[in-house]
Parts: structure tokens; sequence; C-alpha cells
């Protein structure tokens, strides 16, 4: 064996442009394949480490998981099967915890039991108490040693809102692995109440936004209850008596992640998104598998005097089969070594592309080694079995007499190359498809005037607003100032009521006198005198209630209110989403806002923006607020899809090489059996040109086949993805034709140096060689 691995070395050594281009097509391969699994081996282990994660449900409801707060007792005073809950919800503050000096942080709020339901690890003090009183605080491992250092900050006191809190443990970093967000800071539920400074808070369901996690005694079905729960709701909680509910579901923890229903302080994936990434990964290994099969089968020729001596010295086809699967197998270790080096260089950027954190040095194992080791034997064996039954074919007599191999099972090749290049154009179609949509989205005409717009949270008293405005209008490259509640990137408030027996639901503004201005709003005036409690609805609000082209009043709850004027529809939620029906009242005087938009005049920005915020600081005495602009946060909404089609592109671009390369190496193969026949050819009188057309042409229909079968498959694949918005671009026949057309080049491109040089031999030194 080893005098056979010396050959086989011998061999690549010889052949350096197919030794680089067969561990080059496997090692990249192989590269993308290894990130993608540990990638969808992370997204399929959420949250499976919790002890309890067979006996912990979410409650949910339609298109959400929203709940009032009592809702959690009520349920568990009534069925004996839980076990204990937890109410879910997250917010920020500014917070004093050394000095006078505020920190923001970011804080999410649970109940007393929520360490000992789910199995996240504390740093420092018990699950059984450190949420034990409402002003209980347990801070996260990271923010803790930013804020204390190296001391322990159990003990330690902070104010927020002018409320006194304890810090009562420290959590270790909440892991990738789970639906929960990473958060500065753990605070008990019941303070929520004195946050908000609502004292019913906690009886009432009025407000009906927080998560619910249930954990049910061992040996019970909770879900079993499931309608009678219903049943209860529908009698007497108003989300379902008003109709803005119909449906109820107890999800499993480990559900949760890829469930489409949102809840608050948690993040979600979807399956199908998992499943496509994975079977990219599929096709990614069976397009370098073929690639290796190719690429030996092209060699076959070059070896064939290697395997008829052996055969004539009495090896045995189960021998040299061994060894072509050895050799394969040794070829794989070693390509696999180079792909996972080549994966830790490539770890930062698919982690900025898939938005996550692969940690990959903490995800190497024995376990894994021992995957990583069978799943290379085993892709040695596949990539070497076909070749290897190829060469044992070769008559050894008629080899060693110099008659290579002069047939193959053309429609093997025409399969292989065919399914390679339908990849290729799916690949294609798909990026070019998310690309459009991705510009789609962020060129959009949203309805209002997004550049140079700043924004910033308001953290000025609302006796302060005009002393405020006039400061920050002096400021150069400040155009305009405007208060509000509720703004094209928030969606305001959510009002609901019920009108004409049927629930309609409302996004509220609330503004002050500039700020359609500003925004560049166009509002029709329907002729209403002005009122100060007059509104602005927009068009679709005038559908959803029914109502006249320009209605002079609209009901809202009980009252029937003046309307000023006729706002044109625009988008205060992202493309998924169609536009539904506004409200917009008139900020009051005394009214707190919670947001300033500042418009810019769009010269020496950052310098503009530093003197806002100091002119802020001047006033607040230098709270921390959020802030940012407004066309930021818009491409944020749609970075997803940003994101994926470049890494689809980055697959793409991997697809072609790999593709490029196998049909390289079957036209190396073709050609070479077609040797005698062209010296004929041009013996007697054919052009370069007529010897170029006859090698290209059979490759050009393996392009074609594969346009065929990959066109069907890419329109569905792209018509579906296009199903998840609201506003999108079309599935344009010339996005199918270039992809065609791309790889029918690649293709020609990558035979015709081949067939050109076979074209131009001397056709006397041809036939010699034949």
């Amino acid at each position: 064996m080893g005098n056979h691995f010396k050959i086989y070395l011998k061999h690549l050594k010889k052949n350096k442009i197919y030794t680089f281009v067969t561990i080059f097509g496997f090692a990249v391969s192989l590269m993308f394949v290894f990130l993608l699994g540990i990638y969808i081996k992370q997204e399929l282990s959420v949250d499976q480490f919790h002890a309890n994660k067979n006996r912990i449900y979410r409650l949910s409801h339609d298109n959400a998981a929203a709940f009032g707060p009592a809702i959690a007792e009520t349920l568990k005073n009534q069925y004996p099967e839980i076990e204990t809950f937890t109410r879910i919800y997250e917010n920020g503050g500014n917070a004093k915890f050394r000095g006078n000096e505020l920190t923001r942080f970011k804080y999410m709020l649970v109940d007393s039991s929520f360490f000992s339901m789910f199995s996240f690890s504390l740093k420092e003090g018990s699950a059984t108490q450190v949420l034990a009183t409402k002003n209980s605080v347990v801070l996260s491992e990271s923010f803790a040693r930013k804020i204390y250092g190296s001391e322990s900050p159990v003990g330690k006191s902070f104010t927020m809102n002018k409320l006194d809190f304890l810090v009562t443990g420290v959590a270790q970093d909440f892991p990738e692995n789970t639906q929960f967000e990473k958060y500065d800071a753990i605070l008990n539920f019941r303070a929520l109440a004195d946050i908000w400074g609502w004292k019913e808070l906690l009886t009432s369901n009025d407000n009906s936004s927080f998560g619910l996690y249930l954990m049910v005694k061992p040996g019970t079905d909770l879900p079993s209850k499931t309608p009678q729960i219903l049943a209860q709701f529908k009698k007497d909680y108003w989300l379902y008596t008003q109709n803005f509910a119909k449906t109820l579901k107890l999800e499993p923890l480990t559900e949760v992640y890829f469930s489409k229903e949102a809840s608050p302080a948690i993040k979600q994936n979807s399956r199908v998104a998992i499943f496509l990434f994975g079977g990219i990964a599929i096709l990614i290994l069976v397009i370098a598998i073929i690639n290796y099969i190719n690429l030996t089968v092209a060699q076959a020729g070059f070896r064939s005097k290697e395997t008829a001596i052996k055969k004539l010295m009495g090896g045995s086809k189960g021998m040299l089969l061994r060894q072509h699967i050895s050799e394969s197998v040794a070829l794989s270790f070693f390509a696999t070594i180079i792909a996972i080096a080549l994966a830790f260089l490539a770890e930062p950027f698919f982690n900025a592309q898939m938005d996550c954190q692969l940690n990959l040095k903490s995800q190497i194992n024995i376990a894994l080694l021992i995957q990583i080791m069978g799943i290379v034997i085993a892709i040695g064996f596949v990539s070497g079995i076909i070749p290897a039954f190829v060469v044992n074919k070769l008559n050894p007599v008629e080899v060693v007499k110099g008659n290579v191999l002069r047939t193959s099972k053309k429609g093997y090749t025409k399969a292989l190359i065919a399914f390679q290049y339908g990849i290729a154009i799916v690949l294609l179609v798909c990026t070019w498809t998310i690309a459009r949509q991705s510009q789609f989205l962020q060129n959009y005409d949203l309805g209002y005037n997004r550049d140079n717009l700043f924004w910033m949270e308001n953290t000025v008293e609302a006796s302060q607003k005009d002393a405020f405005r006039n400061v920050m209008k002096a400021i150069p490259g400040v155009t305009e100032v405007s208060f509000c509640r509720g703004t094209p990137i928030d969606g305001g408030s959510n009002q609901s009521f019920n009108y004409k027996e049927k629930p309609v639901s409302f996004q509220e503004f609330v503004v002050d006198s500039a700020y359609f201005g500003l925004l560049g709003m166009k509002v029709e005036s329907t002729g209403s005198a002005y009122s100060k409690n007059g509104v602005w609805i927009n068009k679709a609000a005038i559908q959803q209630l029914e109502l006249e082209n320009k209605p002079v009043t609209a009901p809202f709850y009980k009252d029937n209110l003046p309307v000023l004027g006729i706002v044109k529809d625009f988008n205060f939620r992202s493309l998924r989403t169609k536009i539904g029906p506004l409200i917009i009242r008139q900020l009051q005087p005394n009214e707190h806002a919670w947001k300033i938009l500042v418009k810019l005049d769009g010269t020496n920005l950052g310098q503009t923006v530093d003197k806002i915020k100091k002119a802020q600081a001047s006033f607040t005495g230098g709270i921390p607020m959020d802030s940012g602009f407004i066309d930021n946060e818009v491409n944020q909404w749609y970075e997803r899809e940003v994101k994926q089609s470049r890494l689809i592109g980055a697959f793409t671009l991997l697809s072609i090489i790999i593709s490029s390369m196998g049909i390289f190496a079957m036209s190396l193969y073709y050609i070479q059996q077609k040797i005698k026949e062209i010296g004929i050819r041009k013996v007697n009188g054919a052009k370069i040109s007529e010897v170029m057309v006859l090698l290209n042409k059979d490759f050009v229909k393996w392009v074609v086949i594969a346009f065929g079968f990959a066109t069907p498959i890419a329109f569905y694949a792209m018509n579906k993805w296009l199903e998840n918005f609201a506003y999108k671009t079309t599935l344009s026949w010339w996005i199918f034709a270039l992809a065609g057309l791309l790889a029918l080049g690649i293709a020609l491109l990558t035979v015709s140096w081949q067939s050109w040089r076979a074209a131009t031999r001397n056709p006397v030194e041809a036939l010699r060689y034949e």
C-alpha cells in the first residue's frame, strides 16, 4: 500500500494543475459545508440544553404571542397542571450605577421563577433567590465587568427612574443557541408597574404586550386543555371577545425559535431558511464530489498504463478498487485539513452575513472530530468508487498497445455536467432576484423624505420643548425640528376598537405642527375648520372605515373627531407589510414626546450631529439617549436580505468555479477520445472553426438541458420567497435568460481553450499519437 501511495504522490506532483484544481475545489467546497453544517447544528440546538425543556410552553395566539399580565396568575390558579410561569418583556433605561454618572442599559423583565425554569448559569447568586424581591436585579457577566470591573456587584444598589434597585446576582451571558436576546440586566417583572407608574398593571389585562411561558408539572398534559382555555378567553378576555384574537396555542419551548408568532425579548429564525441552507450545503458537497469524479475519470487515460501493468502483474480488481478508494480518502482528508483552516479564516465574514456567532474554536471537540473523520471517509469512498470502476474496465492489453479508453458513458457525463450547471443557474437566479428585491426595498418611495433626517429619543421636559427647538434651529445645518410620538420607523402606538360591530385596528401618531413639512408628506385638506381635537387620517383608514373620499369626521372609540386632512399613504412598517389605517393627533403643549426629529441640510453631518448631542446634554444634564438616521434604520429592516444575497452570491461563485473545473476536466477527457477523428477531419480540409464547433456543441447541449430543468425550479423558489413581501419586484424573464447565457458563456469559455488547442494541433502529430 505504501508503494501505491508513492506512485500516487508522484502522479499528483507530475500533474500539478489537476492536483491544484482537485484539492482546491474539494477544500473550498468543504469549507462552506463545514461552516453551514456548524451553523445549522447551532440553530437546531436552540434551547435544547434546558433541563425542563419538555415541560415549558409559550402561550400564543393568531400572529402574536403577547398577553396581559394578569393572565398568568389566572391560568395558574385554575389549572393544577401549571407548576409555575414567567412573563417576559424588554425595556431600556438610564441608571446611576456608580456616582452620579448615568449609564444607558438594556434589560429584560421576568418573574422570580425564571432561573428555576430555564437552565441559564449564574456566576453569583441562587436560582431560587436572585429575583425574590421586586427590586432585585441580576446583571449579565459582561455588563457587571464593564461597570464594576473585577469587583463583585452583588449587594450594590443603583437608581433608575428615581427607583432603587439591588444587585442580587450575576448571570453568565446567554449562549448563542437560545431564543432569548442578550441583555445587560434582568429585573423582576413586578418592578415594571413602578417603572411605568401604573399600579394596576399587574392586575389588569388592558396592555396585552407581554410574553408568557408556562412550566407544567411532570406527567401532566396541559396542551390538551387548550380548547378549554380558549373557550374561557372567548368569554372574559377582551382580546378574544372583541375578535382581535381567535386561536390559542401552547408551543413547546424548543419550537418557539422557529415559530412565526413574535413575542418580546426573543429572537427567531425560519426553519425553511435553515433547511434552505442545509440544501445548499448538500448541493455544494454533491457538486464537489461530481467534480472530483469528473477530474479523476479525465485522468484515467493518463494513469491507464499504471493500471494495466498492475493488472498484468496479477493485481485483482478488488485490490485496484481499494487502491483508488484509499487514494480518494487520502485526498479528501488532506482537502479537509485545508478546509478547516479556511473555515477559521472565513468565520468573520460568515458571521457577519448570517448575523450569528459560530465561535468555531468552542465547537471543536472529540465528537465533532470523529464526525468529520466519518464524513471524510464517506466522501472519499463515494468520490472514489465510480472512477475506480471506470478505470478497472480498461483492457490492460489494449492499453499496453497504446489504445487508451476511447468510449465513455456519454449519458453519465451529460447528466453530471447538466446537474452542475443546473445548480449554478438556480443560484444565479436566486442571487439576482434577492439582490433586486433588496435594491427595490432600499430605494422604494416610502411616501416621505427620509434623507438627512436625524432622530433621537426625547429626554427634554414638555415645558422645555419650545426653548430646545429654538436652540436646535440655531445650530448651522439644522433646518427644522419636530417633537412627536410615533415615527415611520417605530410605527407609533396601536389603537383598537369596535366599529359597526367589527374590530378595527389603527396605528396612532401624535405630532406637532412641524411634522408634515419636515417629512415632506402630502396632506390634502378636507376643508374642515380647525379644531384642537382635529385629526388627520390616511387613505387606508378611509377604506377601513368605509368613509367618503373627504370625510369631515371620523370615528375613534366612542368619539367622532373632526378630520382636518387626508395624508397620502406612507409606509410606517417594513415593506413586508401592507400600509394599514393611521390616525394622526395633535401633540398638546403639556404632552411628552417620545422622539425628536431633526431635519439637516446635508452639509457637515458629523459636526452637526455632535452639536445636536451637546445641545441635548446641556438641557438634560447629559442623560444618555438613543439616536440615529432614519435612512439607516430603514436599511436595517432589509439587512437580512442584503446579507443573504451576498452569501448566496458566494455560493453561486463557488458552484460556477467548481462546475467550470468539472467541465474543463470532461472537455479534456472528451477531446482526448476524439484526437484521431480531429486529425482525419483536418487532413480532409476541415477548418479550425468547424472542429471547434464539433467539439463544443455537446457541451452547449448540456447547458441547455441544465437551463431546461433549472428554470422552473428557480421560478418556483423565488416566487415562494417573494411572497414574504407585500411590496416586491417583478420576477422578470430576462433574469432567467441572463443566468442561462452566463452559464453558457462560462461553459464555452472553459471548453474553447481545450477545443482550440486540439483544433490547431498538427493532424499528422495527432494521428501518429493515436
